[in-house]
């Protein structure tokens, strides 16, 4: 008899762990935050090797296009691809850029995912199928993105110091090799204070974006399984719908603050060195508001440019870093509608 009930609770147990568990919040025993940040390493560079050569050939592709005309015949496109990898620095660049994208995700994104794992894979689930508790995602959001948005200021800046310098006089050319050179030399040259100077708006963007974007999917996730488990949709396309809608209503929230710090660096400045708004970010966004009907094109315009720019890259990390388990928690397991339906396809 003893045996028997000893072989019921033992099977049991994950049932009546959902009744007595003790607090909201344990460390994760399975893993721990260096795993955690191999595997958004893995993650991220995966979806780098493949959507980066694809971007920096596309880009070679409009500057060849300003040269020539666009290939009419099968025989025009063979030559014009070709020409396209003879470019000058075609390989180089590439070589710069998959390497900087490296050093990126190594100190900024794989960072913050392994920030989210580590405080979202503590958490339990409910009792019940589906869970609604929304605040419980966006806190475990804050309380991971918080500490790190601010981690991919001193790369954005680097790398936008190293295009930068090719466009000054020969005599003024801090003669960057690449964009890590401009990481290593920076604050040795000018000080680290130059690497996060006008840092508050990429933080801000990093901050709204990747908060907004793990707390939608995450809480989504078990939401849009349904469509798969009572409808005859596939579970790819599932994910894939949900990874697209957290990150394309993550990108609207963010990008008003790439847009200002934009307008601050780019709009032409006046005698001094100064822009319209005095070079306050606040100020900016104010006026940005106000007018957003004559801004509204080229606010579209650069919108879309930056989901182009990011859009692949962090709807296929957030795709590989859920295949990796990065998006659970340490009671999803067995909570999970995925291991719900495995059990009950077992049992029928």
């Amino acid at each position: 008899m003893y045996f028997e009930f000893d072989d019921v609770r033992r099977i049991h147990q994950p049932y009546m762990d959902q009744y007595h568990r003790m607090s909201f919040w344990k460390p994760p025993t399975y893993n721990s935050p260096y795993q955690n940040w191999k595997r958004g390493m893995y993650a991220v560079s995966t979806g780098l090797f493949v959507i980066e050569p694809l971007r920096h050939f596309q880009s070679n592709v409009h500057v060849l296009n300003q040269f020539y005309e666009w290939p009419k015949t099968r025989a025009e496109y063979n030559i014009f691809f070709k020409e396209v990898f003879r470019l000058p620095d075609f390989w180089s660049e590439l070589s710069k850029k998959v390497v900087y994208g490296l050093v990126t995700a190594g100190g900024s994104t794989a960072v913050q995912l392994a920030s989210w794992q580590y405080i979202y894979g503590g958490t339990w689930s409910p009792q019940e199928y589906v869970d609604y508790n929304s605040y419980k995602h966006l806190i475990c959001a804050v309380m991971a993105i918080t500490p790190t948005a601010h981690l991919s200021v001193p790369f954005e800046n680097a790398r936008r110091a190293y295009y930068a310098d090719k466009t000054w006089p020969k005599e003024l050319r801090r003669n960057y090799t690449s964009p890590t050179n401009a990481l290593v030399r920076i604050p040795f040259e000018e000080g680290p204070y130059y690497l996060f100077r006008g840092g508050f708006p990429i933080a801000m963007n990093q901050w709204l974006f990747w908060t907004w974007y793990l707390m939608l999917y995450s809480f989504n996730k078990n939401k849009y399984f349904f469509l798969w488990m009572y409808n005859d949709f596939s579970y790819d396309y599932c994910k894939l719908l949900n990874i697209s809608t957290s990150f394309a209503i993550a990108s609207v929230i963010a990008y008003p603050a790439y847009f200002t710090r934009e307008m601050v660096d780019l709009w032409p400045k006046e005698r001094g060195g100064h822009c319209t708004w005095n070079n306050s970010y606040r100020q900016c966004f104010k006026w940005m508001v106000e007018n957003m009907d004559v801004l509204g094109y080229n606010y579209l315009k650069g919108y879309w440019g930056w989901v182009r720019r990011y859009g692949a890259i962090y709807i296929g990390s957030l795709w590989i870093a859920d295949n990796l388990g990065m998006m659970s928690n340490c009671n999803e397991g067995f909570n999970s509608l995925e291991a719900q339906f495995a059990i009950f396809s077992e049992s029928t």
